[in-house]
């Protein structure tokens, strides 16, 4: 079995290293002070006796590490607190460590309490042997890091120091507690005890409530080896009161040396001086990125000489690219093991895992982080204190709002809104709406709240810019290009329908009012449909009318009763369409006036003429009498009237 193919036993260092103090300046809610580089120490001067102290800004900060390494009068700030008040932004300068010296000079045993305030862009790049990486450097003494998150650092150790941290390379007899780091911390020179959180503990140090996203990376393959630890690198020398409790590791480990001990939580435990071991209990790995250029020699939680792990949990299987043989993991299915005890050969300078080590009483692996089941378990086994909630993609603590969900109530009530048919607004409006949706990122956490309700406003903003399109007026342009060219020969009153109808239209609909368009349309149609000739011209039927004769009589039946079919053909419900008809009949009634024929005389007639020309004495003699008449009544009429 070859868990840890070889592992090479630095020797004990730790009494000879300071403890370095990394003050950390008070961040002011919702305000961020960015370092220029320079140092200020005025808020200590003349207060030396001051028992807490309150610092807002990077260069205050930058003040402690120097009061705390001044090699002639150094301030350890025992018994003291200090307070951060406001978030610092390092902004990359290069960072000098708080305690740069050892366990017994120049480190900080004060407490430092950052209130949870947030400090930005540690950098460390130098590659002077100033042996110092972390924000401190030594903590002993008693000293306590707490309340403090430190992120996006930038840590590459390229100097001959033995250990490196983010927030701290080295805690001695001191205490660290509810603190979060993440960003990368590189080692390319040389074996260190690498940390994601501290590089290395010693004595009775209790790390407690902590997190790390760190990524932890080891480019160093010499004949030497790392020891690395996402959360601590290595402890040693631990004592009853040494724990490491509540916390957890998600970020990355990256190794290449083969002799190298990696693992989660805890890198190693080398005790030499037969100590109790470091308790580890209730912690949790749940990233699979943990990488070793010798697989064997990676552990879950941690590899000790004396294994006092309990209530752990750590994922089922390794990363998708590391392939275990059944040879070197026979009784894990090819999983990395979760905690390994360690026989350690001191004088060979070597450690191999004892094969009779039972991991089940350790803890348990899990697929699903976010499961129900892993956050109540975490919190049943809590220790005083720790309240652990439902994170991002795993557990966490009530204070690291950097991994809990912001709250996507409002961007969900606005997603919401969205119109189930966008097909009904312009193609710009909708593409604005879908660029706002895909923009969204849906894991920020508590301190970007403002980013995830800007979504919302920005979802809300895009809804109301949304725009119909434009009714389709196919069908009423349409319908118009069937309005007849020539209205002239229609009735006024049908004209008037149609005309009204046109000038009832509204241009510029949309596409939700395309049924009042569609109406238009049908209005048009119905409109032509309704529209009435005008009456055709009838004043040449008139005015051949006007020419019959009064006395029809004379003229023979036969013509007559052709004028009388020609005025019986006359209909006087044509239209102006049909005015040829009308003028036809005009035309038929003129012809048949010329066709008028005269009755002839019968021979009857003739001899009735002619007895009166010839002197028929009858007839002679009435004409006579009454010539004799009128002549008497003439002369009396006369005779009358002269007598008057």
């Amino acid at each position: 079995m070859k868990i840890i193919k070889k592992i090479i036993v630095t020797t004990l260092l730790s009494l000879s290293l300071a403890v370095t103090f990394i003050p950390i300046d008070v961040f002011a809610i919702n305000t961020v002070d960015k370092w220029d580089g320079t140092v200020d120490t005025s808020w200590y001067d003349n207060h030396e006796n001051d028992s807490e102290y309150h610092i807002t800004t990077a260069k205050q900060l930058a003040g402690i590490a120097k009061l705390v390494n001044d090699k002639t009068v150094s301030e350890s700030f025992k018994g003291k607190t200090i307070y951060l008040d406001n978030d610092l932004d390092l902004a990359g300068y290069e960072w000098t460590s708080i305690g740069n010296g050892s366990n017994f000079a120049r480190y900080f045993a004060g407490t430092f309490n950052g209130q949870y305030h947030i400090i930005n862009h540690l950098s460390h790049h130098t590659s002077e042997n100033d042996f110092r990486n972390g924000l401190f450097g030594i903590v002993s003494s008693g000293g306590i890091i707490k309340n403090l998150q430190v992120i996006n650092a930038d840590i590459v150790s390229n100097d001959d120091s033995l250990i490196a941290g983010v927030l701290a390379d080295w805690v001695n007899a001191g205490t660290v507690e509810n603190c979060y780091t993440s960003g990368k911390i590189e080692n390319n020179n040389g074996y260190k005890f690498l940390g994601g959180l501290i590089g290395q503990c010693t004595d009775g140090t209790q790390i407690k409530g902590c997190a790390s996203d760190t990524n932890v990376v080891s480019t160093f393959s010499g004949d030497d080896c790392d020891t690395v630890g996402d959360l601590i690198g290595q402890w040693e020398n631990s004592t009853a009161d040494s724990l490491i409790t509540d916390c957890w590791f998600g970020g990355s480990v990256s190794c290449n040396n083969i002799n190298s001990a990696v693992a989660g939580i805890l890198g190693a435990n080398f005790d030499f001086r037969g100590q109790p071991g470091v308790i580890i209990r209730n912690c949790m790995v749940s990233t699979k990125n943990i990488t070793c250029a010798e697989p064997g020699n990676i552990t879950w939680i941690t590899a000790a000489a004396t294994v006092l792990v309990k209530n752990c949990i750590w994922p089922d299987t390794p990363p998708a690219d590391v392939t275990l043989d059944e040879e070197t993991y026979p009784d894990n299915n090819g999983n990395y093991f979760a905690a390994v005890r360690l026989i350690v050969d001191w004088d060979a300078g070597t450690a191999s895992a004892d094969p009779n080590f039972d991991q089940s009483k350790c803890g348990k692996s899990v697929s699903n982080f976010t499961l129900a089941n892993v956050l109540t378990e975490l919190q049943e086994n809590a220790s005083e204190g720790i309240k652990w909630v439902c994170g991002i993609n795993h557990p966490t603590f009530s204070w690291n709002e950097l991994n809990i969900l912001a709250d996507y109530t409002k961007v969900n009530e606005a997603k919401s809104k969205i119109p189930n048919d966008l097909s009904i607004y312009t193609d710009e409006s909708v593409k604005s709406l879908k660029d706002i949706l895909a923009s969204i990122e849906e894991e920020k956490n508590l301190m970007e709240q403002e980013i995830v309700d800007g979504y919302a406003m920005n979802i809300e903003n895009a809804i109301k810019e949304l725009k119909y399109k434009d009714a389709d007026y196919t069908k009423v342009n349409e319908a118009r290009a069937k309005v007849p060219s020539d209205l002239n020969i229609y009735t006024d009153e049908s004209i008037k329908s149609l005309k009204d109808i046109l000038a009832s239209i509204e241009e510029g609909k949309n596409i939700t009012e395309q049924a009042t368009v569609d109406g238009y349309a049908d209005a048009i149609t119905k409109a032509i449909s309704e529209l009435k000739y005008r009456l055709a011209d009838y004043t040449k039927v008139n005015e051949a009318k006007s020419k019959i004769p009064n006395d029809l009589s004379i003229y023979t039946d036969e013509s007559v009763e052709t004028l009388k079919n020609a005025l019986n053909a006359v209909k006087y419900d044509k239209n102006i369409t049909e005015q040829d008809i009308v003028d036809e009949y005009a035309m038929n009634i003129n012809k048949a006036l010329e066709k008028l024929k005269k009755k002839e005389i019968t021979s009857i007639d003739k001899t009735q003429r002619k007895q009166i020309k010839t002197g028929d004495s009858t007839n002679f003699i009435g004409l006579a009498g009454l010539m004799i008449l009128s002549i008497f009544g003439y002369i009396i009429l006369k005779k009358k009237t002269l007598d008057r």
